[in-house]
């Protein structure tokens, strides 16, 4: 009986074991619920499948081994537990991914050009003002250098210079609408920026996409239930990098030592004034985005509204942005739609003078921000108490920083409205009609008011406002108001035309249309104003003569441009043949009106073609690739993107005619234009392969590219018989060559932890290759330091952006820099003798970057970094005498006892631009760390609720010893670019945010 209890037990305990259910969830790697996965439990006949909501239940048990599967999804064999989570990774998705090329799409499998697209989330991670300022590091090839002051823009490069005077921006497309920048678009109402790199792809953009071009593609309704997003973040910022200045103990002695007395300042000062501190606060950051969206069968619709407020951490300086985007879509039958998009952008912006940082670095702590009696401090010293004074002789020239802030009243308020209308026809089964129109009208107004008399009595604070020589003319005013107002308008018009036919297994896709466009479109007012009420209500520009206390003089200037007109007709071809060979062929013709007839019309072609040797029978059974694409292109473009060259200018003079003692008025024409000037031009050549191996883990690009930019505008100085100021001429190269390396690696541990490494690398080789005038002089650019020195050249066989110096070779018995005179027989330095230091220009780029989710957290880590460019720290180089100086300098400064310092001795004289104070300009930063949680489901209509924390550039690595590696200035490699001089130190920024969905 026993052993029979014992046989019943074992029979019922294996078929309950063999008769359990096993549940769970399939979802991607977003949490969103994957129906129709199926499900196998190996050595079984058992198998399931996922309802609606992403639920299976399966006849298995405990540790069996489970396979799900889905197609476009990777394969994954899992162990049964209960209530099992199962993520699947989309195998395929990179290669469905559709790519903006250009009045049209493609899929990112079948483009055979160099493309890079950065997604919204990747965009909104890092939280910026602009858009392309957070996508720093997230594409190969592309060098962004990031601007911190409230309401500046960013400058980006693809794929290096090529130009010396002409526009060295990319294009921005818009949804179609051609621009010269984001126009102020919410980063937060973005889905994709498509970036088109080289001139196979450009080539549908002629002229203008010389420089690369970045499609902007907004959000848009999807079918479904109305969707409501809310997206805010709050923060605050703080310089991340300072520079150490000496105290009111080390001044007084660099400065004695220098002017070789002991007593000169005194070393017992009764101040110890920190500048930077005093100009500077903790910064504010908030941003604030809503939007909803939704479509149905006719109609697709989508409306975001957002703010960002910025309190920049200089003093006064604020920039706040309201922003509004629609976009909607009308289907009024399978054949016909139309697609409109308004986005309306308001910024008001409060600019304070950054020169403000340059004064703070050099003014002596020994001034006091304020006297006693109020009045702002100046750099007067009691020569006979050796203490800074009412009263005194003045020691240096350099501006109370704190009252040049406090004296700076600008305002500034644009609006930017960007409209545009596409309409899209079939007219027959194959072949559709689109037309767009898009336009972008700009208003600008604002004011400067400068209290004259108020910025005499701080130069001056022993007098009083009696002293003051009142004037009633311009001479000595009471104060000045500038005032401006812009307006612009520029618009592109487009027509084309699509033929896409699928015969068997071969593709072909046909495009072929026209395009007008206008820019250079503007007015702008301008007056000046003197002895006004000082009431900032009658800041205007219908200012009346009987609204103050005197009458109010006034300087009018109205100029009104030239508009630009640019007509093109192009076309495209592109064939595939199963997926596995694929080509493309552009060409455009266009006309500009900035050349004269003779010369104004080019032709662009470009080629490229693609081969998927991974689709080949001999890799089909292969494991290891699951994707192989090798391709190649060629172009031409070129380059008019700039200011009028070719332009004939009369300049006012007076002629003794007749009467040799009486001066008789007239006009002279200073230049003479070239007939012949036309476009700059460029060719490239890439060479890439795509590929995904490791079972889909290892996804990546490699790209090699040669561009040679000829035909370059540049200026030339013929005799003055034939003209008394330069010309410009087509007489010039420059060469780009570079590599780019992207890799992305995607797994999992478990069933709950996904995580992802990826990293860029570019490598370019800038070079002007030939110069082929001579009547070119050595171009000096303005790579000035205000103080009558400059730094940069331009030289054939060498990179733009590089700095001409004269090399310091070490001190003389009286410590003064000895420099390397190169030219034998000439006394004294000349330009001749100076040479190149390094180019501002980094030769690689490089970034790193690494995110993990486990079930509701997520974390990342975002990096980037530049190397190969040389620094040049302008704030140390520009003395006149009596300024301070770095803390670091006093460690180790040449004496008679120590003769080999890496710093001179003290002095006070203006000195040479040299490579002394050519740095290293590589470094490596820490650009975003976020940590965000999202809540679990709480509430049935919530899709989403997730909180973070984000740490924006909290750490950098550097040899610089200046505020900030990034030095940007307009982006003009002659320029300011490289030369800290007048910056907005980089900032960090700790933040937290919240995003909401329902």
């Amino acid at each position: 009986m026993k052993n029979l209890f014992s046989f019943l037990l074992l029979v019922f305990i294996t078929t309950f074991s063999n008769a359990q259910e096993v549940s769970g969830k399939v979802t991607d790697v977003l949490g969103t619920p994957l129906p129709g996965a199926n499900i196998i439990e190996e050595n079984s006949s058992n198998s399931s499948a996922t309802d609606f909501d992403g639920n299976f239940k399966i006849n298995s048990k405990i540790g069996a081994k489970l396979k799900f599967s889905m197609v476009g999804y990777e394969t994954v064999t899992k162990t049964a537990s209960s209530e099992m989570t199962v993520i699947l990774i989309e195998a395929t998705k990179a290669l469905d991914e559709v790519i903006v090329v250009g009045y049209g799409t493609r899929k990112k499998g079948s483009i055979s050009g160099s493309v890079s697209q950065i997604k919204a989330d990747d965009i909104i991670r890092t939280p910026a003002q602009s858009a392309i300022q957070a996508i720093q590091g997230k594409a190969a090839g592309i060098n962004i250098v990031t601007n911190d002051e409230p309401g500046a823009a960013p400058t980006i490069n693809v794929r290096g210079i090529g130009t010396i005077l002409n526009s060295r921006n990319p294009l921005y497309v818009i949804d179609g609408i051609e621009a010269g920048s984001l126009n102020g678009i919410s980063p937060n109402d973005i889905a994709t920026i498509d970036i088109l790199k080289d001139a196979s792809s450009t080539a549908i953009y002629g002229q203008k996409g010389v420089n690369g071009v970045i499609f902007i593609t907004t959000k848009k309704g999807k079918k479904g239930q109305v969707k409501i997003s809310y997206d805010a973040y709050y923060g605050q910022k703080s310089i991340l990098k300072k520079v150490k200045m000496s105290d009111s103990y080390r001044f007084a002695y660099y400065n004695n030592t220098a002017l070789g007395s002991s007593s000169y300042f005194n070393f017992n000062q009764p101040v110890n004034t920190n500048w930077l501190d005093e100009i500077t606060r903790t910064g504010e950051v908030t941003s604030n985005s809503i939007s909803i969206s939704g479509a149905g069968e006719a109609v697709s619709y989508y409306l975001g509204v957002s703010n960002y407020t910025e309190k920049g951490i200089l003093l006064g300086a604020d920039f706040k942005r309201n922003n509004l985007l629609n976009k909607n879509e009308y289907k009024f039958s399978d054949k016909f739609k139309i697609t409109q998009l308004v986005s309306l952008s308001i910024a008001d912006n409060n600019p304070k003078p950054l020169s403000a940082f340059t004064n703070a670095y050099k003014q002596s702590p020994i001034v006091p921000v304020r006297y006693a009696n109020g009045r702002f401090g100046v750099p007067l010293l009691n020569t006979t108490t050796g203490l800074a004074d009412l009263t005194g002789q003045r020691f240096n020239n350099v501006a109370n920083p704190v009252a040049q802030l406090f004296y700076t009243n600008q305002k500034n308020k644009n609006v930017t409205l960007l409209g545009g209308l596409n309409a899209e026809l079939q007219l027959f089964k194959n072949i559709k009609f689109n037309s767009n129109f898009g336009a972008t009208a700009d208003w600008g107004k604002g004011y400067s008011y400068t209290p004259t008399r108020d910025l005499w009595l701080s130069q001056n604070p022993s007098l009083s406002a009696e002293d003051y020589p009142i004037s009633e003319g311009i001479d000595a005013p009471l104060n000045t108001l500038q005032q401006r107002k812009t307006n612009s308008y520029v618009y592109n018009w487009d027509n084309y035309l699509t033929y896409k036919k699928q015969f068997g297994d071969h593709n072909v896709t046909l495009v072929i249309g026209m395009s007008k466009s206008k820019n250079n479109n503007f007015e702008e007012l301008f007056a000046t104003r003197y002895n006004v009420p000082e009431n900032s209500n009658y800041w205007n520009l219908n200012l009346a003569s009987d609204n103050g206390e005197v009458t109010p003089n006034s300087v009018i200037y109205n100029r009104i441009s030239t508009p630009e007109v640019s007509l093109a007709y192009f076309g495209r071809a592109e064939y595939d043949y199963k997926g596995k060979y694929m080509a493309t062929a552009i060409v455009r013709r266009e006309g500009t009106s900035k050349f004269q007839a003779p010369v104004r019309w080019g032709v662009f072609p470009s080629f490229s073609a693609g081969w998927v040797i991974s689709k080949e029978e001999f890799l089909s059974n292969n494991k290891f690739i699951g994707n192989l694409k090798l391709r190649a292109g060629y172009g031409q473009l070129a380059n008019s993107n700039g200011p009028s060259f070719n332009t004939t200018a009369f300049n006012p003079n007076n002629y003794p005619f007749g009467d040799p003692t009486v001066s008789q008025p007239g006009l002279y024409v200073p230049t003479i234009p070239d007939p012949n000037l036309t476009f700059e031009k460029m060719a490239e050549i890439d060479f890439g392969i795509d590929f995904v191996l490791f079972n889909n883990h290892i996804s990546g690009t490699f790209d090699y590219y040669n561009r040679k930019a000829k035909d370059l505008i540049l200026p030339v100085s013929p005799p003055y018989v034939i003209s008394e100021l330069p010309n410009y001429v087509n007489a010039g190269e420059i060469t780009n060559t570079g590599i780019e390396l992207t890799l992305r690696w995607d797994d999992t541990i478990g069933e709950h932890i996904k995580y992802w490494i990826s990293g860029i690398f570019s490598n370019n080789k800038n070079e002007v290759s030939k110069i082929n005038s001579p009547y070119f002089k050595n171009f000096s650019g303005s790579g000035s330091l205000n103080n009558g020195e400059y730094t940069k050249m331009v030289f054939e066989g060498q990179p733009l952006g590089s700095f001409y110096v004269y090399q310091q070779i070490g001190y003389n018995g009286d410590g003064e820099p000895i420099f390397n005179d190169l030219v034998d027989g000439v006394a004294g330095l000349t330009d001749k003798d100076r040479v190149n230091a390094g180019s501002y220009i980094p030769t690689y780029t490089y970034s790193l970057n690494f995110g993990i989710n486990y079930k509701n957290v997520d974390f990342s880590v975002e990096t980037y970094g530049v190397g190969g460019n040389k620094l040049y720290n302008g704030k140390k180089a520009q003395r006149f005498g009596g300024e301070n100086v770095e803390f670091d300098a006093l460690e180790n400064f040449w004496t008679p006892s120590n003769p080999n310092a890496s710093n001179p001795k003290p002095s006070n004289n203006v000195p040479k631009p040299s490579t002394y104070y050519v740095e290293d300009g590589s470094f490596f930063r820490i650009n975003n760390i976020t940590f965000g949680y999202t809540l679990p489901k709480f509430f049935e209509k919530l899709d989403r609720v997730r909180m973070y924390v984000t740490a924006v550039n909290p750490f950098i690595f550097t040899k610089f010893t200046g505020y900030s590696p990034e030095i940007a200035s307009n982006g003009d490699p002659l320029g300011g670019a490289g030369i800290e001089l007048d910056a907005y130190p980089t900032n960090k920024t700790f933040l937290f945010g919240v995003n909401v969905s329902f």
